[in-house]
Parts: structure tokens; sequence; C-alpha cells
């Protein structure tokens, strides 16, 4: 039996660790950001750790196992299609390697997970900063708007008004008019990105303003 002190820090290891990921799908205004992750790690180091010291005589790896499955459908909820992009996918990841981490921390492995966090923020961070530079400025930073349409003017509008914000080095384009929505796609310098995104959730009619690039 585990003692209930080893137990706890056991717990609050795997939250915070998860928490440390979801930090950066919070700072670039994903749906499962912060406490998603840390609901996610924590969920997972509670699962291992029952299944390693609450169910006498049973197979942990059997949970372990489980908690994998469990999350990868979760996973796949993050991920969805918009027009010819998939979207999701980074997050779905993180998701899963927070799950692992968790795990990892639910076992008492604490030098696992904080290595496997280290490597998830290098992944996140330091090979985000290595594929701006490899793709160009311009490809980088994009910013999807969703405007609910009432008139198509304002759509027309919109698009002049993002584009008169980033020229001349960034480029505005309407890439989607649906009943009662419009997509704007929207591609700045990545320094200038986040003041750009508030500017345009300001403007009428914006619903809101999601990064593609991160």
């Amino acid at each position: 039996m585990i003692p209930l002190g080893e137990s706890m820090l056991r717990l609050v290891a795997a939250a915070a660790l998860s928490g440390v990921i979801g930090f950066e799908r919070e700072v670039a205004q994903k749906a499962a950001g912060l406490r998603t992750h840390m609901l996610v790690g924590l969920g997972s180091g509670l699962f291992t750790l029952l299944g390693a010291s609450g169910f006498v005589g049973s197979d942990p790896a059997r949970v372990a196992a489980q908690v994998v499955a469990g999350v990868g459908f979760l996973g796949a909820g993050a991920i969805f299609r918009h027009g010819v992009t998939v979207r999701g996918l980074t997050t779905a990841a993180g998701l899963w390697t927070a799950a692992a981490v968790g795990m990892a921390a639910g076992m008492g492995e604490y030098a696992v997970a904080l290595v496997g966090t280290g490597v998830a923020l290098i992944v996140l961070y330091v090979v985000g900063v290595v594929q701006w530079l490899a793709r160009g400025r311009r490809e980088m930073a994009t910013a999807v708007l969703e405007v609910k349409l009432g008139d198509p003017g304002e759509v027309e509008g919109l698009c002049a008004e993002a584009r008169r914000l980033v020229s001349p080095v960034g480029h505005a384009v309407i890439h989607e008019i649906g009943v009662g929505k419009a997509v704007v796609r929207v591609t700045a310098p990545p320094g200038e990105a986040g003041a750009l995104m508030i500017r345009l959730q300001a403007q009428r009619g914006v619903e809101r303003v999601t990064r593609l690039d991160v």
C-alpha cells in the first residue's frame, strides 16, 4: 500500500507537469488548454495509482492500457477539419503526452515524468521556431477570423481592414462564406500576431480569432 503522503505527491506532480504542457496550449488560445491538460494528467496519474495499489493482485498494465485508449478518444475530439485544413493535431498529441506524463508521475517515476515534460516543451517551442525559420515569416503566422454574417458587406469591410493592418508584409483573404458565418484568413509576422489578434477581435462581427501555426 502506498502511503497517503506519497500518493498525494504523485498526483500533484502529475497535475503540475501536465499543466506545464497545457500552459503552452493556453497561450496559443487552443480549446484544450491549461485546465484540460492538468485534469488529463491528474486523471491518468490517479488511474495508474489505483491500478498499482488500489486493486490487490491486479495487473497495473491493464489499467494503463485502458488509460491510453481513453485519452486517445479524448484527443480525437480535439481534431476537426476546417475546409481543407485539419486542425487540433498538436493539441491532441499534447493531451496524449500529458496523459503519459501523468502515468509516469502516478507510478512514482518523477525523473521520467520531468524529462518527458521537458522534451514536450522542446517540441512545442524550439521545434516550432525551427519550423518558422524553415517556412518563412509569411507562412508561419496565420490568424483565422470567424465572422457572424448579418450582411456580406461586413466581411468585405473586415477583410479590407485586416489587409490595412498587415500591409505590406502580410495579406488577408476571405477563406469561407456560409450561412451566418464567414472565415477570413490573415497572415502576418509572428512577432506582430498577438497584437494583431487583439485588434482583429475588437472589429465588428468577429466571434473568435484563432492562430493556426502553433
